[in-house]
């Protein structure tokens, strides 16, 4: 890769916080159980019980490790979730897949729940090997929205046309280095003028396009690492960056807060660690 500079000047280590990002493109489309996809039907065994809300009180060790402040009671009972995305291997090989596993499955509880962080839907990651499911015939159907649903937490059915794209980081999340290479003062907030525009799009990877809220708490809970952005769910595409030519919109259909994205932050040394989510 070339050296890159910023108003024509190098800057030690601007390359190395390049980031590609796989940029989803979603487009209304009818996917099946052995497609990638949102808001379709997921490669579930047929054997294996639909999963509930984790985001109980207290809650489960499954849930997002996001210091929640309240959830269902256990003794009422627990809304099951709803079908959010699902990626395979084949299709993403950028996601990283833990070792035996080959689907990335993504479940909301579409309820808004409380954490100092953010509102919105419970959410929970299953990392699965298709070889699990030998007929796609034999998939468990999931059941319908619980009462009391937010509708904009029930995706649309979409595919994917993705594409590649590089990425720089907001100013938040650069490091010492870079700050003072370009002269940025202690406590300044905004980007560098002229810094490569990073805005909202559902994507695999990549760098967050902090807007709304600040970069903050993004330990891994049982190592100290520091989370990686691995996946943004965007309320709206915006057309920015990649070229492609395909329309901005809304084809998930879903909103979250401030229509903002939702951001899945998980552990470099072990993705089975607690994940963390922020909507931005």
């Amino acid at each position: 890769m070339r050296q890159l500079t910023y108003d024509g000047m190098p800057i030690p280590g601007l390359n190395d916080l390049v980031r590609t990002a796989i940029r989803l493109h979603p487009a209304p489309g009818v996917p099946g159980p052995d497609e990638s996809h949102f808001g379709g039907p997921l490669l579930w065994p047929s054997d294996e019980p639909w999963p509930e809300c984790p985001v109980t009180w207290p809650p489960d060790p499954d849930a997002s490790d996001d210091a929640w402040t309240g959830g269902h009671p256990l003794d009422e009972p627990v809304p099951a979730m709803v079908a959010a995305a699902q990626f395979f291997r084949d299709d993403f090989p950028e996601l990283p897949f833990p070792e035996g596993t080959d689907v990335l499955q993504i479940l909301f509880c579409p309820m808004d729940h409380d954490s100092p962080h953010h509102q919105g839907p419970a959410v929970r990651l299953v990392w699965r090997d298709a070889g699990e499911v030998r007929d796609i015939t034999d998939i468990t159907v999931p059941p319908s929205a619980p009462d009391g649903a937010k509708a904009a937490y029930v995706p649309d059915p979409c595919v994917f046309e993705p594409c590649s794209i590089d990425e720089l980081p907001r100013l938040c999340d650069f490091p010492a280095e870079t700050r003072a290479a370009l002269g940025i003062p202690e406590g300044a907030g905004e980007d560098p003028e002229g810094w490569p525009e990073l805005d909202q799009y559902s994507k695999i990877g990549g760098w967050t396009a902090w807007d709304a809220t600040d970069r903050h708490e993004l330990g891994c809970r049982e190592c100290g690492a520091e989370l990686r952005q691995t996946i943004a769910l965007a309320s709206e595409e915006h057309e920015v960056g990649c070229g492609c030519e395909v329309a901005e919109g809304e084809a998930a259909g879903w909103s979250f807060r401030r229509q903002g994205v939702l951001n899945v932050f998980t552990c470099p040394a072990d993705v089975t660690h607690p994940f963390k989510i922020r909507i931005d």
